[in-house]
């Protein structure tokens, strides 16, 4: 429980400044992805952004939790726990100015990856026009290198997506049904269902 109170202590960090900072970015693609689409009509331009940006910010949660875990539990070579860092470090010494590169390698690993699963959950989608930059893979990598995501159960990464969606913002964003799936989200809401993380 103790690395559920540590992940969204950087989680919530990594939120805050991921809304202020696409809060109001390509608000002209959003606008028009909304009339290509048909979908959620019925709110107003000024909501339908919001909801998007909170949808695109929660999938990448569930993208980094995902990708450390996956990482720890060793099934991928590591790049952003301490581990993988260390080795990186040992490569590049510029990179650690770049994390937002190292990130990057790592999701395009997962997209590629034979594991089906790791394919569905890291698929990219609308929700990506909103990029991880340095400043915020700062925080995925300074708030998690030293936690073990290994230890995480089932039950932990519901918890932890409780605390950043809780029940009454799932009942008033219902963002399960806005616009489309956010794969790696979808998938974290869901593992309830599953019998294992993976």
């Amino acid at each position: 429980m103790n690395e559920v109170k540590n992940i969204y202590e950087g989680i919530k960090e990594f939120i805050q400044i991921f809304i202020m900072k696409y809060e109001y970015e390509n608000r002209g693609i959003l606008k028009k992805m909304k009339i290509d689409s048909r979908l959620n009509m019925e709110l107003e331009d000024e909501k339908w952004a919001r909801l998007f940006i909170k949808k695109s910010c929660l999938n990448h949660c569930a993208k980094i939790v995902l990708l450390r875990y996956i990482e720890d539990i060793e099934m991928i070579i590591p790049k952003l726990n301490e581990k993988g860092m260390n080795i990186w470090r040992s490569l590049s010494k510029n990179l650690i100015q770049k994390i937002s590169i190292l990130y990057g390698i790592a999701l395009k690993d997962l997209e590629e990856d034979e594991n089906i699963i790791f394919r569905e959950i890291f698929q990219k989608s609308d929700y990506d026009l909103f990029e991880i930059d340095d400043e915020l893979a700062s925080i995925i990598y300074n708030k998690f290198f030293r936690i073990d995501f290994s230890k995480l159960t089932k039950e932990d990464i519901q918890i932890l997506f409780a605390l950043m969606y809780s029940l009454e913002e799932r009942e008033d964003m219902r963002l399960e049904n806005f616009y489309k799936k956010a794969p790696a989200l979808s998938y974290v809401l869901n593992i309830q269902n599953r019998n294992t993380i993976l």
